[in-house]
């Protein structure tokens, strides 16, 4: 019995003694380990960061190249509507009465013009550098220019250069939005949102005729016909 206890109890020794080997392996490999990875400066946003510097890379590679496409595409899109505009609208507002129909010209000319005018004062106006000399004030140095940096200045990986009040990298633009051309994009915004809400409440009642009255589906070639003569 004395043997049986003794061995009992000799076993339970070795299996404290494997317990705080184990214990002792796995935080000298979590010590090992937070010293090659742990830095008191990361947090969830470092982590999410690093996480998306793929994605950086390619909006900084590949920004400058997908401008002009942006460029060209919103160019395009903005014609279609105005030759929907012409196609569809206007000839379907004549048969709602001449003064409605010479409202819609005036409007719809006025909101191109707003739109088109935006749109280049933001794509070819300068965002703005900050100034050589000497600054009223300076918040930080830019690693990449080498310079002093006002406040809400930023630099542009796509640019290459410090953006005096920078807002984004506009792709649609291929320019960036800052102290000089931020008001035209604004505007431009503003505009184009406001024409496309008229474009698709005026053409609303048409839609439903598509579907309602095919009596006005027969009038809108026939107008569209007069209308061009």
């Amino acid at each position: 019995m004395m043997q049986r206890f003794f061995c009992r109890c000799r076993y339970l020794c070795e299996c404290v003694r494997l317990r705080a080997r184990l214990k002792s392996k796995w935080e000298l490999a979590r010590l090992e380990f937070y010293s090659l990875f742990y830095n008191v400066f990361i947090d969830k946003s470092t982590i999410i960061d690093a996480a998306l510097e793929p994605i950086y890379w390619f909006v900084d590679t590949f920004a400058k190249y997908l401008g002009p496409a942006m460029v060209a595409l919103v160019i395009v899109l903005t014609l279609s509507v105005v030759v929907i505009f012409y196609i569809f609208i206007i000839p379907f507002t004549l048969l709602q009465g001449f003064y409605l129909t010479l409202f819609h010209l005036l409007f719809g000319h006025w909101l191109l013009i707003m739109i088109v005018f935006n749109y280049f004062m933001g794509v070819f106006t300068h965002p703005g550098r900050p100034p050589q000399g000497m600054l009223p004030e300076v918040v930080s140095m830019c690693k990449k220019c080498i310079a002093p940096k006002p406040p809400r200045t930023h630099h542009c990986s796509v640019c290459n250069m410090c953006v005096l009040k920078m807002d984004h990298h506009c792709p649609w633009l291929n320019n960036c939005v800052g102290h000089y051309n931020h008001r035209y994009f604004v505007m431009f915004c503003v505009f184009m949102w406001v024409g496309s809400a008229y474009v698709a409440i005026t053409s609303f009642p048409l839609f439903i005729d598509q579907f309602r009255n095919e009596e006005v589906l027969l009038l809108v070639p026939l107008l569209r016909v007069t209308w061009y003569r």
